[in-house]
């Protein structure tokens, strides 16, 4: 869930924050002392919810909430302020909630409970994987993931292949090197491959979706959104799948036959 909190006053923005951070533990919570400084990135966060002192030096937060309308008609809008003369204007933009000072986290449950738009709880999947046609693979924003290695994305499509089954290192070495007389050679090599992978999915705030034991790995599928996955789990329809599969992988023509 994301959430921003806008009020002028930096020890008033701060209790603010901490309130919902209390209240709503699983939030994202970005906080900004002027509507000016949210709107810079407020199209990268793309909040849910809006927190907005009504009286600031620099903003009127009815203003800003009708700006933040205009981008998402269903933000939810809850005024903060320390005047309750302003109650029936914030109103007349429907908004979610009216809290007066204190913020409390009491109050930003209640504010919580009674929200006008139905806030969906986002997935925990924060990869996107395409393979039908080409295998690619993106973070939740659709950027390409940026391996170090080609060969890095090559282990990931064997595992992706897997459909969660652990494999053997020899079984990802014969694929990976499947013309070569002895793949077992680039064991070294699989090594670093395995790091870069490691390394992209920290930095992807998905550490554990790389799963190694003694001699074997596997991905946790509950981290990919992967149109394979959803084909393998009858949402034919929603896949797109034409008949092709991993193209650039000549090994992966024995799971597109199937």
């Amino acid at each position: 869930m994301r959430i921003i909190a806008i009020d002028d006053e930096d020890l008033a923005l701060e209790g603010c924050i901490s309130a919902i951070k209390k209240a709503i533990p699983a939030a994202h919570v970005d906080g900004f002392t002027s509507g000016k400084q949210a709107f810079e990135v407020i199209d990268q966060i793309n909040p849910q919810i809006a927190f907005l002192d009504v009286e600031m030096r620099t903003d009127n937060g009815i203003d800003v909430a009708k700006k933040l309308q205009a981008k998402n008609p269903r933000i939810n809008i809850i005024f903060v302020t320390g005047y309750s003369e302003y109650m029936r204007e914030a109103f007349g933009l429907y908004a979610s909630g009216y809290i007066m000072k204190p913020v409390t986290p009491a109050k930003i449950q209640d504010a919580f409970e009674h929200l006008r738009f139905p806030v969906e709880e986002e997935s925990g999947r924060k990869l996107k994987v395409h393979t039908f046609g080409e295998f690619e693979v993106f973070t939740k924003e659709g950027v390409p993931l940026d391996f170090a290695y080609s060969k890095t994305r090559e282990l990931l499509a064997v595992l992706i292949d897997a459909n969660g089954a652990m494999r053997t290192f020899d079984q990802i070495m014969d694929r990976i090197w499947q013309d070569e007389d002895d793949p077992s050679g680039h064991r070294s090599y699989m090594r670093n491959l395995f790091a870069d992978m490691s390394r992209i999915f920290f930095e992807n705030d998905c550490g554990d979706a790389l799963i190694r034991r003694r001699g074997e790995a596997a991905i946790n599928k509950e981290y990919f959104d992967c149109d394979y996955f959803d084909y393998l789990a009858g949402k034919r329809e929603d896949t797109g799948f034409a008949g092709e599969y991993m193209n650039q992988y000549s090994w992966a023509e024995p799971t597109l036959g199937k």
